[in-house]
């Protein structure tokens, strides 16, 4: 299996949905994505951060008269189906269905016109960028598919090369169904953000307290608790 991962760097304007993770840094998507024919594909969509922002993104994503996935400077026609599988304060899964596409171009039908039947993608938005990380059977024409994205990305986007390899693990484990209550995944959302697992850290246990407007010991009480349950989630414990 091989894979191969790129980013696309969206500018303020360029699509309403990225605007909102731009305004709004500690929101996150991951989805799961797949080609079903060159004019139709699905997406599994897992968004969590603060509730105004989880209602922008489900209000563009049902409203038809929003176009969003195409990367050309004409917009896509399609019939669209979306879905909201489950919903929470800080959490949205969204299913999209799209066939008929017509008009412009996503990086879905570029790639199922290039890329083996089945090829599948995973992909994470945060802030202004939109990383693709896509697991096939061959890359024989994934040339052409560079290429293609090159030629009909529109000016406000920025295409950035990852790498083309064999796929080095799946990228997901067990943590992926840990679950936390929103106060201790928020807090440990911002500890991401922000540096304070980083070596040497990018941020101070009182900083980043002040960032969010709560007291030290509340912070640092529910970042004990998350990673008390991450750990034991990990190795297996009860």
């Amino acid at each position: 299996m091989r894979e191969f991962t790129f980013d696309i760097v969206y500018e303020v304007g360029a699509d309403p949905v990225m605007d909102v993770f731009i305004d709004h840094p500690t929101l996150v998507a991951e989805a799961l994505h797949s080609c079903v024919t060159e004019d139709s594909f699905w997406r599994v969509e897992r968004l969590t951060g603060p509730t105004a922002a989880l209602d922008a993104v489900e209000r563009l994503r049902v409203d038809e008269t929003v176009r969003t996935a195409s990367i050309t400077g004409t917009d896509c026609t399609a019939d669209r189906t979306h879905d909201v599988l489950d919903r929470s304060d800080d959490e949205r899964v969204i299913y999209t269905h799209l066939e008929g596409i017509e008009g412009g171009e996503t990086i879905q039908t570029l790639s199922a016109r290039y890329l083996p039947p089945g090829s599948l993608f995973c992909t994470t938005r945060r802030d202004a960028r939109h990383n693709w990380r896509i697991f096939m059977q061959s890359d024989e024409k994934v040339g052409l598919l560079y290429d293609a994205l090159s030629a009909n990305l529109r000016p406000e986007l920025t295409f950035r090369m990852g790498h083309l390899c064999e796929a080095d693990g799946w990228g997901h484990d067990s943590l992926g169904s840990v679950e936390l209550p929103p106060d201790q995944r928020r807090a440990m959302r911002a500890a991401l953000d922000h540096g304070y697992y980083q070596t040497p850290r990018d941020v101070t246990l009182d900083d980043l307290a002040s960032t969010l407007d709560v007291p030290r010991s509340t912070l640092s009480y529910r970042l004990r608790r998350a990673e008390e349950r991450l750990v034991t989630a990990y190795l297996g414990e009860t």
